[in-house]
């Protein structure tokens, strides 16, 4: 794989103050509170409506050089005949493009789109991430791919500077929980504020590398209240100064851990965010804390709130 040049970490500031505690056993899950009734359509819905509402739409013609320009910055510039049929077919006339950009861990949380990479040496590794994004092409609403021996070439905003670690990731998912893997070579640099690269690929992409935090690894649990589960409830992990999210996949009832997917360095400062819907109303818990040795967090209650609050507190998280 070649070496990647490039990054900054767009780091959001503001403390969000909230409540946890810890106990050394989790409540029984198979006890089911009845006052809760958490729906896993509306926050299915959530996501989903979330990242309909972020697309952006640009129509290019298929035979010549085409440039758009996303809403926060990002430019793509495709060279002429790069997209075909499923078929095969070149691809004449007007072509309709899609793009999604994602750069602040609210978003990420707010689209369902963590920055968990499959690792080569097997399991789930945190990125650090230089931004997401979504891009497709179609024509007559049928998706198009890139030709064999195209690419496309990319400016990406860099609000802190640029990273020379990082590289790209491609992702594995759509409209569910995207997992990254990295690309068998990277073409990226990065001057100023603004990184450079060639995408040979479409759909979900993220500029990144690979958390490398030093120290103690550990399992991670959280308990939320009974009737909450992976289903229903998203449980999220933001890493303070970081511009990288984490998720908690895996559950028994209402105890959520990052096991066998991943551990994460004991020490390192969080915050810990849960996200349901009750009566089609967003509840939400963030909590602060530091990673222990087999850290249990226990977050005693979902507050109700609204999506424009929601998006604010989570656009304060560090």
């Amino acid at each position: 794989m070649k070496k990647t040049k490039f990054l900054v970490i767009a780091m959001l500031g503001v403390t969000l103050a909230t409540v946890s505690c810890k106990k050394d056993e989790p409540t029984d899950p198979t006890v089911e509170d009845p006052t809760v009734n958490p729906s896993a359509q509306a926050l299915g819905a959530f996501f989903a409506g979330n990242a309909a509402n972020e697309v952006q739409q640009f129509t290019i013609d298929a035979t010549s050089p085409g440039s758009i320009t996303g809403s926060k910055g990002t430019v793509i510039n495709f060279s002429g005949s790069s997209f075909e049929t499923q078929s095969g077919t070149i691809v004449t006339g007007n072509v309709d493009i899609e793009l999604i950009e994602i750069f602040s861990k609210a978003d990420m949380i707010q689209l369902n789109k963590p920055t968990m990479a499959n690792h080569p040496s097997g399991g789930l590794v945190p990125l650090i991430s230089g931004g997401e994004f979504k891009i497709t092409a179609s024509q007559n609403g049928q998706e198009l791919n890139l030709r064999d021996g195209f690419n496309y070439f990319v400016t990406i905003p860099a609000a802190n500077g640029v990273d020379p670690n990082m590289e790209i990731f491609y992702g594995n998912g759509d409209s569910d929980t995207v997992v990254w893997n990295q690309a068998d070579s990277s073409v990226i640099w990065g001057q100023g504020n603004q990184y450079s690269a060639y995408f040979d690929s479409l759909n979900w992409i993220n500029l990144d590398y690979f958390m490398n935090e030093p120290g103690t690894q550990t399992t991670v649990q959280v308990e939320v209240p009974l009737g909450f589960n992976n289903q229903n409830c998203a449980l999220f992990i933001s890493f303070d100064g970081l511009n990288s999210l984490a998720m908690l996949y895996n559950a028994t009832g209402n105890v959520f851990t990052s096991a066998p997917s991943y551990t994460l360095p004991v020490g390192m400062d969080v915050h810990f965010v849960a996200l349901s819907f009750i009566n089609n109303e967003p509840h939400v818990a963030i909590v602060a804390a530091q990673l222990t040795n087999n850290h249990y967090e226990v977050i005693q209650q979902l507050n109700q709130t609204t999506t424009g609050q929601l998006e604010i507190d989570l656009s304060n998280l560090p």
